[in-house]
């Protein structure tokens, strides 16, 4: 490994750092890892910058104390698909170039290597979440990542939803790119890192804010009150010869003489066809014209009336682009448009940002003055065309009217942001849009209204149990503005003899595409008995009939008939005139793909019969290797619980409901001999298996028999452990209460009315292990526990204990503790708990 900066840099890009990156990365010292903000103009290598200059401090540096004071985690936030997959694309070239990049199959440990993980709706991220000890690189969406950050992670299993936010929260250097494109995003991210200060963190977090033309008012919010320092480009940076021909880059900047004014969409006709025929006036044989639009259908109506031009006379190859693609076809115009040659591109923001391409001329329309300054920088861009004379821009009005107002023209922006770029653009017309001109204009903006993330909101979200209707707190106007929220959607044929569609189908990210949440409900109205999603307690397909539970992040599959899409067009929303490819799908074992049901257990059915003793011991040696490998500072405090949890975390499995799912009909397997005489922690897989006792969850029970019969120094202590046991899956958590459908205990003698207590298959007064069961063999754990007690399900206390929920809110407001360090504990258990069920026997150590 080079043991300096410049040639650590230059082996993964095969180019000298600039400056500014050289200064990002603190040189061959290294640098301290703080928040701050870098203000760099487009083109100028920015996500190089941030990705080496991580992976030089906490990676590559020579000195390993210096290593160990940056995060593990590099997390890149960004607004759209193309960049994630843009970037993951670069991240991927840089690891391999120093031989870096875990491959998935070495050592759990990744043995040096740095994992490298896609977050986006359809991809498979990988089983990160498990080594939280490991360097990693994690790019996603906006969507993915900040949802994660809020413990409401779009796309993903509501069980696992707190291993995210506590990897997320803790332990992680957060950036985000592109920020004009984000919204509301930015200033949930600044008060998200001003409460991991507040409120405190396992280990440290800090944020990378990334853009030329972020307003930094924008970072200023209740809990984060100090601006971050400002990373810019220096004198030195200035005398490169490279540099200084893109911020000198000419752009001749002038009016269309056309405008759009008013909502009526008869107004819109006329002048997508005055816009064709300007756009042909405009285009310079031989090179690329770019046109960028405000809204998906006048993008597709313009492409339209050129494609009817093109009837008439001879035109340049046209290429639409915007974010309502599925990526198997998006894929394809990605490579169109990075192609050699003639062509006029037709897009939408999606092109503003991290796309390298550089036209000659660029053409529009009206948006707020930040997201015009990224526009510009897609032409022109290396300053190429500065001896063939320069490049031209051209803008496009709106008039959208009361500037007080968002009315339908200026959506998604607001009428005061496009009055105030209106104003800006024609003080920047005398002089032209280089980074150098712009960069003399003073830009203030109106700030729009958002809302914005409380300490009380996000301490309310620390709690996962569902909702009974399906629905969740809102997390979308914290993530997204409104016209930006999106749910996502796949096709699937389904077999006639099936009414729904098979609980092991998952969507591949290829055939995802994103649809604004408000159009799909009224295509949902159209469609409905041919339209799926998840339920959220069972995890089954269910048909989705209530249009009024459309939230943003849910996934839906669609019958092909419905129609919807279009393979030149994107989402249509409309019957489909011609056909378009979906997917098919082998089916895979639900094992493979667990489902989040509240009463499934896929987790403990395997490939083997594994006693409960060997499986302890596996989790128990898991759990020590990964505290070992963390700061000792942050496990100190924690290593005892942790190591206790461990230990009791399974002690549940010995109740016979559970022995009974493992062992029932096994008789024929060669191994069931053996493995029945002592109590089983996991059994070979088998399909259509399930409780007798619905919703039946081992590690409630676990939880309890510890809270009757663990040994503990003090109460607080007690709690502790008995949260991280009963959250080791994530479906029990801050409260206690039965779910719809349960099995109700029957009125005994023994169990008169007033004691049916019950919760998540466990009933008052059940027996661990049950009665003719095999003894407990756990070092520490009582071979025969005391009846299970649920008093503590109830509200208030019972005989002077407190309640379940008002034990774990204690733990949660606790100034030592908190809900950011609480959840990285429960994943550290979990973590341990999913790798030590992956090793054999001989790998079990006391």
């Amino acid at each position: 490994m080079p043991t300096s900066f410049d040639a650590f840099f230059r082996i993964a890009t095969s180019n000298a750092p600039y400056d500014y990156q050289r200064r990002l990365a603190g040189g061959d010292a290294g640098a301290a890892c703080s928040s701050q903000l870098i203000a760099i103009p487009t083109g100028l290598g920015k996500t190089a910058a941030v990705i080496l200059a991580w992976l030089w401090n906490r990676v590559a540096h020579p000195d390993s104390t210096h290593r160990d004071t940056w995060p593990r985690r590099l997390v890149i936030c960004l607004p759209m698909r193309t960049l994630v997959e843009q970037t993951h694309g670069e991240a991927a070239k840089w690891l391999d170039a120093h031989n870096l990049r875990w491959d998935g199959k070495s050592a759990p440990s990744h043995a040096g290597k740095v994992g490298l993980h896609l977050l986006m709706g359809g991809a498979d991220s990988g089983e990160w979440d498990i080594y939280p000890e490991a360097d990693a690189i994690l790019i996603g969406t906006q969507d993915m990542l900040l949802s994660r950050a809020l413990n409401r992670g779009y796309g993903m299993a509501r069980a696992r939803w707190p291993m995210h936010f506590g990897l997320l929260n803790n332990d992680a250097l957060w950036v985000l790119d592109e920020t004009q494109l984000m919204g509301v995003g930015v200033r949930t991210s600044a008060q998200l890192e001003g409460l991991r200060h507040k409120l405190g963190t396992a280990l440290g977090c800090a944020t990378w804010w990334a853009s030329a033309t972020l307003d930094s008012r924008l970072l200023v919010t209740p809990d984060h009150l100090t601006l971050p320092s400002t990373l810019a480009l220096d004198a030195d940076d200035r005398a490169s010869p490279e540099v200084s021909a893109r911020i000198q880059s000419v752009k001749r900047l002038a009016a269309l003489p056309l405008s759009l004014s008013g909502d009526s969409g008869k107004l819109v006709a006329p002048y997508i066809d005055a816009l064709a025929t300007a756009v042909l006036e405009k285009h310079q044989a031989g090179t690329i014209t770019l046109v960028i639009l405000n809204r998906v259908d006048r993008a597709k109506d313009l492409c339209a009336a050129l494609d009817k031009l093109a009837k008439k006379q001879a035109l340049p190859a046209r290429v639409l682009v915007h974010s309502r693609f599925r990526p198997m076809e998006r894929e394809a115009l990605s490579a169109r448009i990075k192609e050699p040659g003639e062509k006029i591109i037709i897009a939408t923001q999606a092109i503003e940002a991290g796309v390298d391409i550089s036209a000659r001329t660029l053409i529009t329309e009206l948006a707020p003055w930040s997201s015009l300054v990224q526009r510009f920088g897609r032409c022109n861009r290396k300053g190429e065309f500065n001896k063939t004379g320069g490049a031209d821009i051209f803008w496009v009005n709106l008039e959208a009217g009361d500037p007080s107002n968002a009315t339908g023209l200026a959506l998604p922006y607001t009428a005061g942001q496009l009055a105030t770029a209106r104003d800006l653009l024609r003080q920047a017309e005398p002089t032209g849009a280089s980074p150098s001109s712009l960069a003399a204009i003073h830009a203030e903006e109106p700030l729009p209204e958002t809302h914005l993330l409380r300490r009380k909101d996000l301490v309310d979200l620390f709690d996962t149990t569902p909702d009974l209707s399906g629905l969740d707190l809102d997390i979308a106007r914290y993530i997204r503005d409104d016209e930006e929220r999106d749910v996502q959607v796949f096709w699937r044929e389904l077999p006639e003899d099936e009414k729904a569609p098979a609980d092991t189908i998952v969507p591949d990210r290829r055939e995802l595409v994103r649809v604004a949440a408000h159009v799909f409900k009224k295509f949902a109205e159209k469609n409905k008995g041919s339209i799926w999603h998840r339920d959220p307690l069972d995890g089954s397909w269910e048909e989705f009939r209530n249009t009024y539970h459309v939230a943003p992040g849910q996934i839906f599959l669609i019958d092909p008939a419905c129609g919807g899409y279009s393979t030149t067009l994107g989402w249509t929303g409309e019957k489909s005139k011609d056909p378009f490819p979906v997917l098919t799908q082998e089916t895979p074992s639900p094992a493979e793909h667990p489902r989040d049901g509240q009463g499934k257990d896929d987790e403990s059915q395997t490939g083997r019969f594994e006693t409960l003793t060997d499986h302890t011991a596996h989790v128990i040696h898991a759990c020590t290797e990964k505290l070992d490998a963390l700061s000792p500072a942050a496990t100190v405090p924690w290593r005892s619980p942790l190591l206790t949890a461990a230990r009791w975390h399974d002690v549940g499995k010995a109740h016979p409901v559970f022995q009974k799912f493992l062992t029932e009909g096994r008789e024929a397997h060669p191994d069931y001999a053996t493995a029945r005489t002592q109590l089983l922690a996991k059994a070979p897989w088998r399909a259509g298996i399930r409780f007798d006792r619905a919703h039946f969850r081992h590690e409630l029970a676990s939880a309890l028999a510890w809270l009757q019969a663990g040994d503990a120094s003090d109460e607080r202590l007690r709690n502790l452990v008995a949260y991280l046991i009963a959250t080791h899956h994530g479906k029990v958590r801050l409260s206690l209460r039965a779910m719809p459908g349960e099995t109700v205990p029957p009125v005994t003698d023994s169990q008169p009315e007033i004691d049916r207590l019950h919760a998540r298959g466990v009933w008052q007064g059940d027996i661990i292990p049950g009665e003719g069961a095999p003894s407990l063999a756990l070092d520490g754990v009582p071979a025969q526990l005391p009846p299970l007690d649920l008093s503590l399900m109830r509200l208030g206390e019972t005989n002077g204990a407190p309640s379940w929920t008002a034990r774990m809110l204690a733990l949660r407001d606790a100034a030592d503790l908190g809900l950011f360090r609480l959840a990285w504990l429960e994943t550290l258990l979990r973590a341990a708990d999913a790798v030590g069920s992956t090793r054999p026997t001989s790998a079990a150590q006391p």
